[in-house]
């Protein structure tokens, strides 16, 4: 448990009125929401009925307001959403795997019982036990109070993240279990974070004219939020300033090149499983390094490719002959070869090739066939795999393999080594038309060579 993650469950923890909420940022630039507990904006708490306490005030930890712009409450359930201003530096996802019996979790958000403080804020470790209807089940793993719990209700529950697992949203706490005039056990319910977003897609309520946009990062929404992340290498050269002309003219070619009516929600929907790697947690497929990934491996391929137009059409040739495989751990790609030949390679060209995307980067950005045959021979996973239909699938998939690029290593051979092979053509100061293709037909040669496909 590191301390980022513990600001990031901070920062996204609200307090409204008397209960809790959770920030988060939609797909949406136009706003945010605080999802919440409906009975946390009634007047009588205990009755969903009742009148809206007026006007709602919601702070963050540091004590900042959140202007509230419209509320969306649901019908039956004690569910709700709050509409505020957007906040492009959240970025919190929702958690899309069921949690296992014992998993522990964290309860966010402002208790009565530190009111008195100057933040309020407070968290406790949860253990997930199990789902009753659209509910899930926790129980304390510490002795907690009535008290302590007052006040919670609309808080978030989250995963714990690490270093390889980000902080995820999995539910909004709504009430205490059973009967607690009985007896007081400390266990806890909590609507599950799918019910929001099925209340979400199922509403009636428009904001702006539009329908209220689903709980996928913004970054999903367009590449426009993506762009400017994209080829970031590790070191620098001596000018700086040239090598922020070069990342400048090979991010230009997403305006220049395609229409902005090719969004990465809408390719992700329709090429699924390109995009699926065996076995990874499907918060991948929404994170922004597997679609910074993705587009940098577009721009290279539009380069390469020349294609008339960039359409999804182009998006799923591209992915027939360079697949993009994106694991979000540290470790080269190599550790994780049960992933990459166990996923479903059927759409593989021939003398194909795997792109290679984790957290880590390889000492060289080329492994050609046969050192994929070796990495797979020599790894536990190859020596216990006997049987025979496995052995099988494995080979086919490999025989289909040309090369595996790893694409960090890519960028640092091809644009980080590269300083000299550039420099004629990144000074601002006689930059001109000229130049610009010149440099892109330079940038073009050197990833030529690792990433052209000649098909068989």
């Amino acid at each position: 448990m590191s301390q980022e993650a513990d600001l990031i469950r901070k920062n996204h923890s609200v307090k409204v009125n008397n209960g809790s909420g959770v920030l988060i940022q939609p797909m949406s630039s136009d706003y945010a929401y605080v999802l919440t507990a409906k009975h946390c904006l009634k007047v009588d708490s205990n009755n969903l009925n009742s009148a809206d306490i007026q006007p709602h005030l919601v702070t963050k930890h540091d004590g900042s307001s959140i202007t509230v712009l419209d509320v969306v409450e649901h019908d039956d359930e004690d569910m709700a959403i709050l509409i505020v201003d957007s906040d492009p530096t959240l970025d919190l996802m929702v958690n899309c795997t069921p949690l296992s019996t014992n998993d522990d979790v964290f309860l966010c958000g402002y208790p009565e019982d530190r009111d008195y403080e100057s933040s309020g804020y407070s968290t406790y470790i949860y253990r997930f036990s199990h789902i009753d209807q659209n509910k899930m089940i926790l129980n304390p793993q510490a002795t907690v109070t009535h008290s302590n719990v007052l006040g919670f209700s609309g808080g978030g529950i989250f995963t714990l993240g690490n270093e390889n697992s980000p902080v995820l949203l999995c539910a909004i706490e709504t009430k205490m279990d059973g009967n607690i005039e009985r007896e007081y056990h400390g266990r806890i319910s909590a609507i599950l974070i799918s019910e929001y977003e099925k209340f979400i897609e199922s509403s009636n309520k428009l904001y702006l004219g539009k329908v209220l946009s689903p709980l996928l990062p913004l970054h999903l929404s367009s590449f426009d939020h993506l762009v400017n992340f994209t080829f970031n290498v590790q070191r620098g050269w001596v000018d700086d300033d040239g090598l922020s002309l070069l990342q400048g003219v090979l991010r230009g070619v997403v305006t220049e090149q395609f229409e902005v009516n090719l969004y990465p929600h809408e390719i992700l929907e329709n090429l699924y499983n390109f995009f699926h790697v065996h076995e990874r947690p499907v918060h991948e497929l929404r994170c922004m390094g597997l679609w910074k990934a993705f587009l940098e491996l577009l721009i290279i391929s539009i380069l390469i490719d020349k294609p008339e137009t960039v359409d999804l059409a182009y998006v799923e040739k591209m992915l027939k002959s360079k697949r993009l495989i994106y694991i979000g751990e540290s470790g080269v790609w190599r550790e994780y070869i049960k992933d990459i030949l166990f996923t479903d390679l059927e759409s593989l060209n021939k003398n194909g090739i795997i792109v290679a995307q984790t957290l880590s980067k390889s000492h060289t950005p080329k492994f050609p066939n046969e050192f994929v045959k070796r990495v797979w021979e020599k790894s536990n996973i190859g020596r216990v795999q006997n049987e025979v239909r496995t052995i099988k699938s494995v080979n086919n998939k490999i025989s289909k393999i040309n090369s595996v690029i790893d694409l960090a290593a890519l960028h640092c051979e091809c644009i980080e080594a590269k300083e000299l092979v550039y420099e004629e053509y990144t000074n601002l100061q006689d930059f001109d038309d000229e130049k610009q293709d010149a440099l892109l037909t330079l940038l073009t040669n050197e990833y030529n060579v690792y990433l052209n496909v000649e098909e068989i």
